[in-house]
């Protein structure tokens, strides 16, 4: 991992961040607020909102090297060109980019609540020559289905926070129901979601998850898809000090079959906290399952 950010003083440590982002990128301010990052080795580009700091670089570093902790794809999680990947805190969606533009999956639902954000991402999938693999859901994902407010650090696009749930806990679809919430947002479950679209996942599938400290109750909320369908999971655990304990217990409890790797330990928390889980049960060597579901669009 980046061992320079733990063991440099912090100043030096953003000194050599800015460094490597000027060699690995292109920085093009397109307004106050937003600007279009070319990530140059990989022929990639993102929109950011918000300060394009140096910090950029730990953004870039960890989606394209393996050995960083908070690489989603690595082993034990095996992608296959038939894998739908379920990115629930999509951001600027580099994440989704890189793996469509890789073609180690067919298509990537990506979850972004915040509004301007989502629009970006979309923008971004454009460029990227991917919107065709990639939809967008402008929606919060949460244990239950329902209207909840959100909260965001100021000039931080990626850190937006569930504050509160309320209301109706009903099923709820979230490309017709969210607008009916002007003044909060709207949060889905992944087993409404799911079953609402007709998706039914498979072993070689992924769910993927940053959620700003609702990790675990995005995982309790897609219990009922994880106990039938065991998918593979990649959730970071390190937004609470229970989180990778809690979520390992309830993924086992729900697939015994899962093979389990936390990764590495976060350095900018109050205690240390493992950074990233991974279950799969899902094997390079296996062949790609048949379809079970008539539809997964």
């Amino acid at each position: 991992m980046q061992i320079f950010r733990v063991l440099l003083p912090s100043r030096f440590a953003y000194q050599k961040a800015g460094r490597e982002l000027h060699r690995l990128a292109k920085i093009t301010s397109l307004d106050e607020k937003t600007s279009r990052v070319e990530v140059l080795p990989h022929d990639l580009s993102f929109y950011w909102q918000g300060a394009a700091d140096n910090n950029l670089y730990f953004l870039i570093e960890q989606e394209f090297n393996p050995n960083n902790p908070h690489c989603y794809t690595t082993d034990p999680i095996c992608l296959t060109a038939t894998s739908l990947v379920i990115d629930v805190g999509a951001c600027e969606g580099l994440f989704a980019y890189r793996l469509l533009k890789q073609n180690v999956c067919r298509k990537v639902i990506c979850f972004e609540p915040g509004e301007v954000m989502a629009a970006l991402l979309w923008r971004g999938a454009v460029e990227n020559g991917v919107a065709d693999r990639l939809k967008v859901e402008p929606v919060a994902v949460a244990q239950t289905s329902g209207p909840v407010k959100l909260t965001a650090e100021e000039g931080r696009p990626d850190a937006y926070r569930i504050e509160s749930c309320g209301g109706s806990e009903d099923s709820l679809d979230a490309e017709t129901e969210k607008n009916e919430w002007e003044d909060d947002a709207y949060a889905v479950c992944l087993d409404d979601y799911l079953s609402n679209h007709k998706i039914q996942l498979q072993p070689n599938d992924l769910i993927k998850v940053d959620a700003e400290g609702a990790d675990l109750e995005v995982i309790e909320g897609a219990s009922q898809t994880i106990a039938r369908d065991r998918p593979q999971i990649a959730v970071t655990t390190y937004h609470a000090d229970e989180h990778a304990e809690s979520i390992a217990g309830l993924l086992k409890n729900l697939n015994p079959d899962y093979r389990f790797r936390l990764k590495g330990f976060s350095h900018w928390t109050s205690r240390p906290r493992p950074v990233l889980l991974q279950a799969s049960s899902f094997s390079k060597d296996e062949q790609a399952l048949p379809q079970k579901a008539k539809s997964r669009n």
